[in-house]
C-alpha cells in the first residue's frame, strides 16, 4: 500500500544540510596534509632562511632567476621576501608546508629582497621593473607546462599567478588549502 511522504520542513532540511556539510568536510579535511599549528606558529617566529632549512626550497638570485625558472621543466614557485618581517615569515611556513607537500613536482625558490623586515624603495622599484612584484612579500606562480596546446601562449616567463595576500596565523589553514586547491587545479593540472 502507498504511503503519503512526511513533508519537509525547515527541522529535516536543515538536519539534512547539516549531516550533509559534516560528511562532506570530513572528507575533505581528509585530502589536507595534518599540520600542526603549534609548530607553523613556532616557526612564525624564525627568520624566513630558517623556515625554509630542510625543506625542498633553493635560493634564487637575478643572477640565475631567468634560467631557473625559465629552464625548468616543471613549475615553479618564487617567494619574494624580507627576511625579518612578519608577513613574510607568515607565508614561508606556508611554502614550507606547499614545498614538503609538493616538492617533488614543483620547484620551489625563495628571492631575498632585504636582511631585516623592511624593503628599501629603490629595491622595490627594480624588482616592479624586472619581476613585476609590487609589494613584498610576494609569490609568484609560472606554470612552465609545455607539455600542454597552447597556441595563445609562447611566453611562460610571465608569471601564471601573483600573489600579494599573505595568511595570518589565524586564517592560515584556509589560505593553506585555498593555496593546494590552486595548485592541484591550476599548475598541475
Amino acid at each position: 500500500m502507498w504511503r503519503a511522504a512526511r513533508p519537509i520542513t525547515r527541522r529535516t532540511a536543515l538536519a539534512a544540510a547539516l549531516g550533509l556539510t559534516a560528511s562532506l568536510s570530513s572528507v575533505a579535511a581528509a585530502a589536507v596534509p595534518p599540520v600542526d599549528m603549534t609548530e607553523v606558529r613556532r616557526l612564525a617566529r624564525e627568520p624566513v632562511e630558517t623556515i625554509f632549512s630542510g625543506v625542498p626550497i633553493d635560493r634564487i638570485s637575478d643572477q640565475d632567476y631567468q634560467q631557473r625558472v625559465n629552464g625548468s621543466p616543471r613549475p615553479v614557485v618564487v617567494v619574494f621576501y624580507a627576511s625579518q618581517d612578519e608577513k613574510s615569515r607568515n607565508l614561508a611556513t606556508l611554502a614550507r608546508y606547499l614545498a614538503l607537500e609538493f616538492g617533488g613536482v614543483i620547484s620551489f625558490y625563495g628571492y631575498r629582497v632585504a636582511t631585516g623586515a623592511t624593503v628599501e624603495r629603490q629595491a622595490l622599484g627594480t624588482l616592479q621593473r624586472q619581476y613585476g612584484v609590487k609589494q613584498i612579500p610576494a609569490t609568484l606562480f609560472y606554470d612552465n607546462d609545455r607539455g600542454k596546446i597552447e597556441l595563445e601562449k609562447t611566453d611562460y616567463s610571465v608569471p601564471t599567478m601573483v600573489e600579494y595576500r599573505t595568511p595570518s596565523l589565524l586564517f592560515w589553514r584556509t589560505y593553506h588549502r585555498a593555496i593546494r586547491d590552486f595548485i592541484q587545479k591550476s599548475i598541475l593540472d
